[in-house]
């Protein structure tokens, strides 16, 4: 009898349905039904059907030995084979395990894609969103740490009474209505020349501005003042007629001034 009989009547006597042998052998069902009818051709290579052979065998409880035997019978193994006959078929039907498998270089050539895709995409992202640099922020826009007042420079915003001049006026008549201790400050930029000022007078902002070159501004103070210099090497400051050198703090020229200094 046909090795595939064989199991098949074994597995009807033993009321058992090939869904509960592909359960158990994890075979699919066409390769157990061409098995059990002897359908050889639609069987991968002989190997696998020997396996098939001992899983199933095993799942009746039966011996594969004889089986395997019969098995041999059935394709005349046991006969002088031709020159033909020697080298077998070989098919292409892969195990259940195999059918969806993905081989290992075709895994290595996805990720890599991957990888490629992610860096070129990064690199036109980084190309498109890329800005230049600001240009650097030239000394007369420069903040200076010592007045958190945020303003524009280059905007005017006068808090306290200035008087714009060309030439020059008398300090005294600027001091005439203050008491004694008080004083005229006074800032004028060099000819062609401009520079940002900040100017603060008795804790009020007085100035904050660009100055351009020729004009002149000043303030009569009466407890301190303040003045920041864009550009220190074009900006003139005097008190009462006094010229007053400035400090540099950064970049930026701060001259410091009140009634009670010499």
């Amino acid at each position: 009898m046909p090795v595939g009989e064989t199991l098949a009547a074994e597995r009807r006597k033993q009321s058992k349905s090939v869904t509960e042998v592909v359960a158990a052998t994890n075979i699919i069902a066409r390769l157990i039904n061409a098995l059990e009818a002897g359908r050889y051709d639609e069987l991968p290579q002989q190997a696998y059907v020997r396996g098939y052979i001992q899983s199933y065998a095993k799942f009746l409880g039966m011996p594969a030995a004889p089986l395997l035997k019969e098995y041999e019978a059935d394709l005349g193994l046991g006969k002088p084979r031709t020159r033909l006959e020697e080298v077998p078929e070989r098919t292409v039907v892969p195990m259940r395990d195999q059918m969806h498998h993905i081989p290992t270089k075709t895994w290595l050539t996805i990720v890599v894609a991957i990888i490629g895709i992610g860096f070129v995409l990064w690199l036109v992202g980084t190309v498109v969103n890329r800005s230049d640099a600001p240009p650097p922020i030239p000394p007369e826009a420069a903040t200076s740490t010592i007045e958190p007042t945020e303003s524009v420079p280059g905007v005017a915003t006068d808090t306290v009474p200035a008087s714009d001049t060309v030439g020059t006026e008398s300090p005294g008549d600027a001091s005439s209505t203050v008491s004694d201790q008080a004083f005229v400050l006074k800032v004028a930029v060099a000819e062609g020349a401009a520079s940002w000022l900040r100017v603060t007078v008795d804790g009020l902002k007085a100035y904050e501005g660009t100055l351009s070159g020729g004009q002149t501004k000043e303030w009569t103070v009466t407890k301190d003042a303040e003045v920041q210099i864009g550009k220190p090497d074009e900006v003139t400051v005097t008190r009462d007629g006094e010229a007053v050198s400035p400090k540099s703090v950064n970049g930026i020229g701060i001259v410091t001034l009140s009634t009670t200094a010499e």
